[in-house]
Parts: structure tokens; sequence; C-alpha cells
């Protein structure tokens, strides 16, 4: 192999690389929560030239008077609005059935996990679920 066709393998091993990287260091993508084996939340987070847009998916647990397992009886699925991306935080909006609006945080942790803050909560941090990234 001659040292210019070497030379173009490396640079384009060191490109793919680094897009990889890039792309595992950012917010965008889909994102899955769980508390004791039930979906908590599913956000699906797009970013194209620094504008983010996305949509979240918010399970309803219920437990039955009576029974000791939880189980999920609803989801409200939803855009978001009110987009503040940033490639390692993001805080959006959602709106409720009700008009009412809730406000969120979503912090990168690494490159497969993320927590959600309800910053909307009288807590000074929000209450915070654990997100993982969903691989394609």
């Amino acid at each position: 192999m001659t040292s210019l066709k070497k030379n173009v393998v490396i640079l384009t091993c060191m490109l793919a690389a680094s897009m990889a990287v890039y792309a595992q260091g950012t917010l965008a993508g889909k994102w899955h929560g769980t508390e004791n084996n039930l979906p908590t939340v599913d956000l699906t987070i797009e970013e194209n030239a620094g504008h983010a847009s996305g949509n979240a998916v918010f399970y309803l647990i219920k437990r039955n008077p009576g029974e000791s397992v939880a189980h999920v009886d609803g989801q409200a699925p939803g855009p978001m609005e009110n987009l503040n991306y940033e490639p390692q935080k993001l805080t959006f909006d959602v709106r409720r059935l009700d008009g009412s609006v809730v406000s969120f945080r979503v912090e990168l942790t690494d490159a497969d996990h993320a927590t959600l803050f309800r910053t909307s909560d009288k807590e000074p941090g929000g209450s915070a679920f654990p997100l993982t990234r969903v691989k394609p």
C-alpha cells in the first residue's frame, strides 16, 4: 500500500471515529427511563444545526388497591415545547391535557446515560429520573 493510500485510510478511520464520539456526546437520539422494571418515560431528541425538536412519552404507573404490583395504566405522548438545546443539556416544556405546563431539564451523564429533572417541582433540583440511550 502506498503512503498516500495509507494516509487516506488512517484519516478516514479517524474521521469516522470522531463522528461516532461526537454523536454519542450529545443528547440527540432516543432515551428510555424505567423505575422498578416499568417504563417511566421515552424521549426522542433531534438536533439540526443547533436547533432541537423532540417528543416525550410519559407512562402512568398505577397500583390498584389491595395489589402490591404496579403496572402501566396509560401513556401521555406530546411534543416538547420551548426547547433550549446545548449538546449536553436540554430544557423543555410539555403541555398537559388540562393545558398546564410542566418543565424539564435533561443532562448528559456519559455517552449512554442522562438524567431527566422535573424542574417545575418545588424541590430545588427537581425530581430526577435516570435515562438510558436506546441503541439503534
